[in-house]
């Protein structure tokens, strides 16, 4: 069933798409918070699971070492 939350999704899914074709260049700052987070899976899912743009990590020198591996692992 379509709802609301997938309207949303193609929604934000076009915008990405459309800001990777007309912006030159075009980076995404990441804070591993969740907003950040749920913008790096919509970009990843816009794209078939790759990013094609940098993502640069807002990194406070505090985080724990598996804060690290996971931004490695992705």
């Amino acid at each position: 069933m379509y709802n609301y939350l997938d309207e949303l999704e193609a929604k934000s899914i076009y915008i990405i798409r459309e800001a990777y074709n007309k912006l030159d260049p075009l980076g995404m700052m990441w804070s591993i918070g969740k907003d950040s987070t749920a913008l790096l899976w919509m970009v990843r899912k816009a794209f078939y699971g790759r990013v094609p743009f940098p993502v640069a990590l807002l990194d406070t020198g505090m985080e724990m070492d598996e804060v690290y591996a996971f931004r490695d692992r992705l």
